[in-house]
């Protein structure tokens, strides 16, 4: 397949990236992968910084566990789990960057981990809530917050035992040891393993929307539950829920903590139908499924700080190009054609 080999080997040259590893699956099946690295050979263990790819392994996935416990609904009123404080926020806002608060530092004095959700409620919005697709990394912190209240425990905890354990994710987690393997997501070696995300630094590595450090072994257990339909985490119903658009007629198409893949969103490079789902990371990863074949692509790079390298400055339009031709890339050598 010589799309995707020689464009890797385009990426490389023109210093897009350093590193990659993009594996092509379907359900159990793997039907390719192709990797490139610059310093150490990149494994099946290599940890790479999932930035807001976190969304939907940890916050999405334990919301939509509590669904299906019948331990919180989408429309459940923000103001449940904190009394006054709520506004007119539900839970699917919060799912579908519908508050009305786009990108904010939280690094400000007075604010820590534990008081975090009071500090982002008290923030004025940007556009009336619920009125369009806003990215809203505060509110997936805040959805964080809520579900450490739900399942009792941090969300680092959380994840540990209601998805990765399930699952089998042995690498996966938010703090990893810093001794282990790493893609470096940042520009300083000496911050090797430690996250990007300047919110979910700021807030000690664990935050509802970024943290998680992954590899291929465990996203593609991850991507394999997803093609499953949320098995054996949570019951086809609430995955059927979950992978709707809700956000129609707005700006962007958004499932419960899903990208939803419509015909005007660009980075799935025409590979995934209409209503596929996935999401992207501010570093350089994704992963897309389609949930009527299990379909799906993994993309892990270190896209975002290689630009930064090669250019001097931040421009994660370029990532986001990076992924959308290499998923055109996979489409074009057929690796549709091999299910």
């Amino acid at each position: 397949m010589e799309y995707l080999k020689n464009f890797l080997d385009r990426l490389v040259s023109e210093r897009t990236v350093g590193n990659i590893y993009v594996r092509i699956g379907k359900k159990e099946r793997i039907l390719g992968e192709e990797k490139r690295f610059s310093e150490h050979e990149i494994t099946d263990k290599t940890l790479f910084d999932m930035a807001s790819v976190t969304k939907m392994l940890a916050p999405t996935t334990l919301a939509l566990i509590a669904m299906d416990r019948r331990a919180l609904s989408p429309n459940d009123p923000v103001e449940k789990f904190y009394p006054g404080r709520g506004r007119a926020l539900t839970i699917r806002n919060l799912m579908t960057h519908t508050i009305g608060i786009g990108h904010k530092s939280l690094n400000v004095p007075g604010v820590t981990y534990e008081n975090v959700a009071e500090y982002i409620l008290g923030i004025p919005t940007d556009i009336p809530a619920g009125l369009d697709v806003l990215y809203s990394c505060p509110g997936f912190i805040l959805l964080g917050k809520i579900l450490e209240k739900i399942f009792g425990m941090r969300l680092d905890a959380a994840f540990e035992k209601y998805v990765a354990e399930p699952l089998g994710m042995e690498n996966t987690a938010f703090c990893p040891d810093r001794s282990k393997e790493f893609v470096n997501a940042n520009l300083s070696e000496e911050e090797r393993g430690l996250v990007n995300d300047y919110n979910a630094r700021f807030l000690g590595g664990v935050s509802g929307n970024a943290g998680i450090f992954a590899d291929m072994s465990d996203l593609t257990k991850f991507a394999r539950h997803l093609a499953a339909r949320g098995a054996p985490l949570y019951g086809e119903k609430i995955f059927a829920k979950a992978t709707r658009n809700y956000t129609a007629g707005m700006s962007e198409a958004r499932g419960l903590g899903f990208v939803f893949v419509d015909k005007c969103y660009p980075q799935s490079g025409g590979l995934f139908p209409i209503g596929s789902i996935g999401h992207c990371g501010h570093t350089g990863q994704s992963l897309f499924v389609d949930v009527q074949s299990g379909f799906y692509v993994i993309i892990l790079s270190d896209a975002n700080v290689s630009v930064i390298r090669r250019d001097g400055k931040e421009d994660y339009g370029k990532v986001m190009k990076m992924r959308a031709d290499l998923h055109r890339a996979i489409k074009e050598d057929g690796y549709r054609e091999l299910e």
